[in-house]
């Protein structure tokens, strides 16, 4: 063989092998360590500990300044505690980190799970790591905002499809 091809040959080599080392899936254990160097976790704590007042603002805001009696004040707050319950058993640590696994596995290589690492680890990461919470906090108060009128004009659509519904079955 000459060595020509043979250079040719060891290039392609090397070519394929790096090629499939940028695709190789991360591993469990590099995924579980950016999430313990993320506070994923915590994050999702801290979530579980904003539900609770989003219900009860949420609640206020469907309430309209209206003051509910003593008896359905009871109601609401029942209502309240059970979604808050479900919410967290649903939506806990636990069940989502399997599944936070397998999006990262399938959506990441290992060079990229290498790279995001590093960024956590350098000031700027850390800096956002020690800023996320805030910035859910204001997620969710922006959104919270954004729903209410945007499920006002849903329950307008609705009311109008009934009205039409009901128009329609007169004819």
């Amino acid at each position: 063989m000459t060595s020509t091809k043979l250079g040719f040959l060891l290039a392609l080599s090397l070519f394929l092998s790096n090629a499939h080392a940028e695709d190789t899936k991360p591993t469990e254990e590099s995924i579980k360590q950016l999430f313990v160097l993320t506070n994923a976790k915590s994050l999702i704590r801290n979530v579980d500990q904003q539900i609770d007042n989003l219900m009860r603002s949420s609640m206020e805001q469907a309430l309209k300044g209206a003051k509910p009696s003593e008896k359905e004040q009871v109601a609401l707050d029942k209502f309240r505690a059970k979604i808050v319950v479900v919410y967290k058993e649903e939506i806990s640590w636990e069940k989502l980190e399997p599944t936070f696994i397998k999006i990262y596995t399938d959506s990441l290589t290992q060079e990229e799970v290498d790279g995001i690492t590093a960024f956590y680890q350098s000031p700027s990461g850390q800096a956002m790591i020690k800023k996320m919470p805030v910035i859910i906090q204001n997620t969710m108060g922006s959104m919270q905002k954004i729903m209410v009128p945007m499920m006002e004009r849903l329950q307008l659509a609705s009311k109008e499809l009934a009205q039409d519904m009901e128009k329609i079955k007169k004819k």
